[in-house]
């Protein structure tokens, strides 16, 4: 199941956030939900476009360590490959450029996250301001589902070092 997600990873976790917005709009509509009031919806959005950027800033990260320790790696050549460390063949395998599209898919997500929400906040009128907690819950969904593809990345990877 974990590899059906990881094929499209992205269009999950915004399937997920959307049916989880739908599903909040529908509460309100029918009255079972109140939407919070815009100045904590405003706050809210800051917080999660902050908090979006940051952990963008840490997956960029994780990303060039990977592709540092891949230029240092010796990589197999043929059939010796006893002496090579499992952690360097790693990075001859397509899991190594799988694992660096998953990784930058994150960025891209986390980054348009903090895009969307500074640019809600610069330009949506006052009138429109309380529907914020749309893209609030949008957000962060996003934003935990992107944490959680990017643990379990590591966690592969730190898999594959004990294997060692």
């Amino acid at each position: 199941m974990i590899e059906y997600y990881f094929k499209r990873p992205l269009l999950y976790d915004y399937l997920i956030g959307t049916l989880v917005c739908a599903l909040f709009f529908w509460l309100n509509q029918r009255g079972y939900f109140n939407l919070p009031n815009s100045n904590s919806s405003l706050s809210t959005t800051t917080d999660l476009s902050t908090i979006s950027l940051t952990l963008g800033g840490f997956v960029l990260t994780l990303l060039t360590v990977l592709i540092t320790f891949k230029t240092g790696a010796k990589i197999p050549n043929g059939s010796q490959n006893e002496d090579i460390p499992l952690f360097d063949l790693f990075f001859s395998t397509r899991l190594y450029y799988q694992t660096t599209g998953l990784l930058k898919g994150c960025i891209n997500s986390l980054v348009f996250i903090s895009v969307l929400g500074f640019s809600l906040k610069l330009l949506l009128s006052e009138l429109f301001s309380k529907y914020l907690f749309y893209s609030n819950i949008l957000g962060l969904i996003i934003i935990a589902t992107t944490l959680y593809r990017s643990l379990m990345i590591l966690t592969r990877i730190i898999n594959l070092q004990k294997e060692n």
